[in-house]
């Protein structure tokens, strides 16, 4: 079972799980959870250990962020249980030409792994069939999943776009503002679709 890092505000409130790959800087946002709302870092596992995590309070389902290293796990997870995740963030937290995507692409080469560019292998041909509402935050030279994201996401509920201009990639660390305003919007979209 998936176990959070990372938890801060209302331990009763609609969980928001943010999805990470190990080193990551989403613990930075735990500082001033809006009320109402509990958000915790977690490492990111496969759709089932994720599962015992998904927990709706008050009829408020779990709404998960993800960078472009966990969008699988997030985008999994909310097609292998539609019923226990309220919404999706995909945050391009990597950019499309960054020392970070060059290493990832080196390291996949290195051990002989196919480097689709998107990550999501066969996941991709699912994507019309995510149901929640998607939101997709990316800088201003975003990753080739951002695109693949927008065309492949045309079941969902809500698909919202967001760019952040003259940033490569999206991250806590520089834009916890820019994040924290699309989450909310988010799950204000969340809500809407509950009524």
């Amino acid at each position: 079972m998936s176990r959070a890092d990372g938890t801060a505000g209302d331990p009763w409130g609609r969980r928001v799980i943010f999805l990470h790959s190990g080193k990551g800087a989403w613990w930075r946002l735990l500082h001033g959870v809006p009320p109402g709302q509990e958000w915790m870092t977690v490492p990111s596992p496969g759709s089932a250990p994720l599962l015992p995590l998904l927990v709706e309070r008050g009829g408020r389902k779990p709404v998960l962020v993800a960078g472009v290293l966990t969008a699988a796990a997030a985008l999994g997870t909310a097609l292998d249980h539609p019923d226990a995740v309220g919404g999706v963030m995909i945050v391009d937290d990597v950019g499309a030409d960054s020392t970070l995507r060059r290493r990832l692409g080196a390291v996949a080469a290195l051990f002989g792994l196919p480097v689709d560019g998107t990550g999501l292998g066969a996941l991709e041909t699912e994507l019309p069939a995510v149901r929640v509402p998607v939101t997709l935050m990316q800088g201003s030279a975003p990753a080739t999943l951002v695109g693949t994201l927008e065309s492949g996401l045309t079941g969902c509920r809500t698909l919202t776009v967001l760019a952040v201009p003259d940033a490569g990639a999206v991250r806590p660390r520089t834009h916890a503002a820019e994040l924290r305003t699309a989450l909310a919007a988010l799950i204000a979209a969340v809500e809407r679709t509950r009524l």
